[in-house]
């Protein structure tokens, strides 16, 4: 029989304002996302331990490295954790943004996450580490589902995972959504795939809007369904923004006072003015 004993955690990150959740009945816990240091997922880490029990699953909801390069802590406080992913297109985005980021040498921070090679043996085994789940399900021990869904086009990232747990109420959008952060439209996104994410967060609205669930974003505090058409609407100011602007600070300064309070403004804000503005250029 399943008990009602569900909790959901958060662990809100000082570096990218970025979130990791830890979910948990009296029986099991899994962990959503680590963060992007291996500091902050150790704090990930102690939060998951102190539910009760040791994490048995781990699972990435996409391929941008603040969600995943916390990883290799997360295995050195958990040496049984099973890392998963919802398909193997999120399996492969990891993998060739973790290549790429050690082409570039944005990995020398975190030596450990580097692809596991010749050169570099204690490196981390992305191939073996990551393991793809075979069903639209993960069970708690407790009998609780969580609904995956990793259906979804080309929005902030190529491939995205959403959970749904029914008994909570509660939808983890990963980075679908962002609340009082400034929304990723840096490098990577192109115009088509904004279209798709404004039109996604209308099926969400669509879908969920009627069960009034909690909302646990990628990126800011939990709110409520609002949240989607509020990431809309500010897609749609920082494109006009970037259109009227002369310049690239003064489109800034535009979405600034049009969104004081939001966080990231160095560089979320910056580097998505950055890129779009030279799409709108081009």
């Amino acid at each position: 029989m399943k008990e009602q004993q569900l909790t959901i955690d958060v662990y809100h990150a000082e570096e990218a304002n970025v979130n990791a959740y830890i979910i948990s009945d009296k029986k099991g816990t899994i962990i959503v996302d680590c963060t992007r240091n291996s500091e902050e997922a150790r704090k990930v880490a102690a939060l998951a331990l102190s539910k009760g029990t040791i994490p048995t699953k781990m699972l990435i909801t996409h391929g941008h490295p603040d969600h995943y390069l916390g990883m290799g802590a997360m295995l050195q406080e958990f040496p049984d954790l099973k890392i998963i992913v919802a398909s193997k297109e999120v399996k492969d985005d990891i993998i060739n943004f973790t290549a790429w980021m050690d082409s570039v040498d944005w990995l020398e921070g975190e030596p450990n996450m580097k692809p596991k090679s010749e050169q570099y043996p204690d490196g981390f085994d992305y191939y073996m580490r990551l393991e793809v789940l075979e069903t639209n399900e993960i069970i708690l021990p407790g009998g609780s589902v969580l609904e995956v869904n990793v259906d979804y086009p080309p929005t902030e990232s190529a491939h995205v995972t959403t959970i749904f747990s029914p008994d909570l109420n509660a939808l983890i959008t990963s980075d679908l959504t962002y609340n009082k952060v400034h929304i990723w439209l840096g490098v990577g996104v192109e115009r088509e795939h904004i279209k798709n994410w404004q039109e996604q967060l209308v099926l969400l609205k669509k879908k969920y809007g009627p069960l009034e669930p909690t909302i646990y974003p990628g990126h800011g505090e939990p709110t409520d369904v609002s949240i989607f058409e509020i990431d809309k609407t500010y897609m749609d100011d920082l494109l006009n923004a970037v259109e009227i602007s002369e310049t690239e600070e003064e489109a800034k300064q535009k979405m600034m006072q049009l969104y004081p309070d939001w966080q990231n403004t160095e560089f979320l804000l910056t580097q998505s003015i950055k890129n779009q503005f030279e799409k709108s250029r081009q």
